[in-house]
């Protein structure tokens, strides 16, 4: 199918006869992240020895007039601004307007390269920095989250995992994002939340190095984004369609509109899907899903030193939880409803040269329903339902100061979240908390075993695994579903102080922040922040040291819950108020260290180690398969790693980039909150966010404008050494679990392989294993050592675009195919996973999108 649709796009290239070229002009205007406008910006545009320069005027806009079409790189330069460096390709038909969002320089780690033999330019240690072109080229491996997809492929240290949820420096889900200066630390991938579109976006930064003061609770990952403007776009769009495998119809619209002072930017997405989430199949089964999103940007700026802007989002999905064949043979029927709201209004105003005021308020929220099958013991192992709200209400105001060596800013942040819940659940299989196992340790579904010492009068053995906390709750057994109804208020206030200071070759940072946190607990944090940064000026070598200590706040998410449920969660422990143990503010001890090495104005490579040491650590549980998650606590964490970054900038039309990471990571129980239907977590174990080596290189090909139609070719090869399996620490454990469970990790003893009807539950060959997962070595299993882990993978995907299909005064059609698993590599992200279920990676997929440019 992939060849096909390639020579049809080949074809639709060679059937339209390439115009002659003619000068052109590149447009458009210079904004800080409010929106406000950057007068005196120097611009440089370059290609091949031609080199043009440009100024801004005040209202922020340039032009470079009667330039040959062509591929150039511009840059942009202005004073307390970070330089951006991007690739432009003129088109005579139909010039578009440019927006250059310049940031401010202030982010810790950064340093000035001063003037030399190498391009003078801002290097930004441990940091990402992420284009339009780049979000909307690169294939996304999950068809419900492009936003994490994207993340998970292009920012070093990140380890991928199902449904759009990605490990970032060996930490479950600690990210935070800032959207034109909201902050977001809440979970945002698909199965928590409606995720922004990736239509939406400007550009993003990712910050992975230790954080700066103006950043806190959940910064393992910080990704700061800009969404698009209609600021002096006067009146464009896009109109985009596309159909891909799994029978996946999507649809986009973008409408931008206004002047220099007033302007409007529209975003209407939708997708359906049969594959909606990752499946724990190969096959999917009962998989279906949707999404719907409308994002606005309002801009107006009555003078060139205010700005206002506000930003308003609705977005509403819909999907069935997959089944297992298991749980597709019983016909269970779970489902997902959420829809989410999100208003924000941010202003900034030009005090003085030197001086920027910045504000920002917001209210977002969250709901979730989660349905069971009509039939509740149509649901296997378990029935579940679930209503919850997240609110998040606040404001941020902060100040920036810039003057001689000195960048200061400080600010002061205040939030309140109302959480509201309703679970309910109960077992359906008899089988899955059974007091008594069978010769071959399997649980004998008996209903009428009620408890351990009935098992040897009946010829069983006893389940070491059996987890009496349940049995109120196991419906096979005359049990009754547990509910539980309950809200709480979070309350957080924040102020912070920064000062970034340059000394010659020299740059020190220092910080200090303080959080207070009141909810179901309460504690505050005073966190210093520091590092220093040197630049070899001769070699173009920039070294750097910070230390951050972190105040992190419990997962929101399913938190009142999860508070009341004691040691262990609800299966190793007891309700009730004297076990009562909510969870509670931790604390982190965070050091980098790294380089950064500039080759030329073209090549350049980060390099980072880090380690984090944190009294408190976080996770999340997982109930079986499901997008139910609950956060739990460990006594502590340790955590140490690598990441590197290589990026080749547009060379010829050649560009390219390759991440690399390395992740240690252990918990230390005990372990409170969850609802765990598992055994106890060992006392030391490494979780499965933890991964020995990933890679994603990415490398793409622009063809000359003139004579390929704007023609790009791209290829990403992403390598995933395989995170923790903690579920099957041998493969005498494999030989108990469940037919289906054997043939999803491919089982086998000898020339044997394990089938959904027919189990494995001996095996005397020496040549024994599972094809998905490594199962260490009988006698070998320790689970910090030596766990058993997901066999290593590799993954290829392609893509092929043309942006001017077919070009006419201003507009223009432009296409672009590309696939996912071009291999059609069968893999998996986890397996029982305790903190994820077991999901595979998605098979190979093609799509196809057409877009209308006016």
């Amino acid at each position: 199918m992939g060849s096909t649709a390639i020579a049809l796009l080949w074809l639709l290239l060679s059937a339209t006869p390439p115009r002659p070229a003619e000068p052109g002009n590149i447009c458009g205007v210079v904004q800080d992240q409010t929106g406000a406008a950057i007068g005196e910006a120097a611009l440089e545009l370059t290609s091949e020895g031609i080199r043009f320069t440009a100024h801004s005027d005040a209202s922020g806009q340039f032009c470079f007039n009667r330039i040959e079409p062509g591929d150039y790189q511009l840059t942009t330069r202005a004073r307390d601004f970070r330089l951006d460096r991007r690739r432009v390709a003129l088109e005579t038909d139909t010039p578009q307007p440019l927006t250059i969002v310049l940031s401010l320089e202030m982010v810790t780690q950064q340093v000035t390269v001063a003037e030399g033999p190498a391009d003078t330019s801002s290097i930004n240690v441990a940091q990402t920095q992420l284009n339009q072109g780049l979000i909307q080229n690169l294939p996304s491996e999950s068809v419900n989250a492009r936003l994490s997809s994207i993340l998970t492929l292009a920012t070093p240290g990140v380890a991928a995992d199902s449904n759009g949820v990605f490990h970032p420096l060996g930490e479950h889900a600690e990210t935070s994002f800032s959207v034109d200066g909201q902050p977001i630390s809440d979970q945002q991938s698909r199965i928590f939340s409606n995720q922004i579109s990736a239509n939406t976006l400007q550009n993003m930064t990712t910050l992975q190095g230790a954080p700066p003061a103006e950043f806190g609770d959940k910064t393992s990952l910080i990704v700061e984004a800009t969404t698009r403007s209609g600021l002096n776009a006067g009146k464009s769009g896009t109109v985009s369609i596309g159909y891909g495998s799994f029978d996946t119809p999507t649809a986009s619209i973008t409408f931008a509109s206004g002047s220099k002072t007033l302007g409007n930017f529209l975003a209407l997405d939708g997708l359906n899907s049969h594959r909606f989430l990752d499946t724990p199949e190969v096959d999917p089964l009962h998989a279906r899903g949707n999404a719907t999103s409308v994002f606005d940007r309002l801009d107006w700026q009555p003078s060139e030193a205010t700005a206002f802007h506000l930003n308003l989002s609705a977005a509403h999905s819909w999907f069935q939880v997959p089944n297992t064949y298991d749980q597709q043979s019983a016909a269970q029927d779970q489902r997902q409803h959420m829809t989410s709201f999100n208003v924000g209004l941010a202003f900034s105003r030009v005090l003085s040269p030197s001086l920027l005021l910045t504000a920002n308020s917001w209210v977002r929220q969250d709901r979730v329903e989660y349905f069971p099958s009509a039939n509740l013991f149509s649901d296997q192992p378990a029935t579940l339902s679930q209503s919850r709200r997240l609110t998040s209400a606040g404001m941020r105001g902060d100040l920036t100061y810039s003057r001689g060596r000195h960048s200061v800013k400080g600010g002061i942040q205040f939030q309140a979240t109302p959480l509201s819940e309703f679970f309910a659940t109960g077992l359906t299989n008899p089988g899955f908390n059974s007091p008594c196992v069978d010769a071959n340790g399997v649980p004998v579904p008996n209903p009428s075993l009620i408890d351990p010492s009935q098992c040897t009068a009946m010829g069983y053995s006893q389940n070491t695994s059996y987890q009496p906390a349940l049995l109120p709750y196991d419906l096979t057994r005359g049990g009754t579903l547990f509910t539980f109804r309950g809200s709480a208020t979070i309350y957080e206030g924040s102020a912070y102080a920064q000062d970034s200071i340059k000394f010659g070759q020299f740059t020190l940072n220092l910080g200090l922040r303080y959080d207070n946190y009141a909810g179901l607990s309460s504690a505050s944090g005073v966190q210093p922040r520091t590092g220093i940064a040197y630049q070899v000026r001769a070699t173009g070598t920039v070294l750097h040291f910070s230390y951050a200590r972190v105040f992190l706040t419990p997962y929101n998410e399913n938190l009142v819950l999860s508070s009341s449920t004691g040691a262990g969660g609800l299966g190793n422990g007891s309700l009730g108020a004297t076990n009562v143990q909510p969870l509670t503010p931790a604390r982190r001890n965070q050091y980098n260290v790294g380089l950064e090495q500039q080759f030329g104005p073209r090549f350049n490579i980060q390099a980072e180690y880090f380690w984090k040491y944190t009294n408190g650590a976080y996770d999340f549980n997982t109930i079986l398969n499901t997008p139910l998650n609950f956060p739990i606590q460990f006594r502590e964490s340790k955590i140490d790693g690598a990441m590197v970054r290589a990026t080749l900038n547009n060379f010829h039309g050649l560009s390219a980039f390759a991440v690399l990471g390395h992740t240690r990571s252990r918990l230390f129980s005990p372990e409170i909150g969850g609802i765990n239907f598992g055994t106890a977590y060992a006392p030391v174990a490494r979780p499965d966010h933890d991964q020995g080596f990933e890679q994603t290189t990415n490398v793409q090909y622009q063809f000359h404008q003139r004579s390929m139609h704007g023609l790009w070719l791209g290829f990403t090869w992403r390598f995933d050494s395989g995170l923790v399996v903690v579920s099957v620490p041998d493969y005498a454990t494999a030989l108990t679990l469940t037919g289906d469970e054997q043939q999803e990790i491919g089982l086998y003893c000898g020339s044997v392989f394990a089938t959904l009807d027919q189990p494995l539950r001996s095996c005397n060959s020496p040549h024994y294993g599972a094809t998905l997962i490594h199962i260490v070595a009988p006698g070998t299993y320790n689970p910090d050592t030596n766990p058993s882990r997901i066999t290593p993978h590799n993954l290829f995907d392609f893509a092929v675009g043309a942006d001017s299909l077919w070009k006419k005064d201003t507009y223009a059609l432009s296409g672009k195919i590309s696939i996912v698993n071009a291999a059609n590599k069968v893999a998996l992200y986890n397996f029982l996973s305790s903190f994820s279920g077991t999901h595979f990676v998605s098979p190979r997929v093609v799509q196809g999108d057409l877009t209308f440019r006016f």
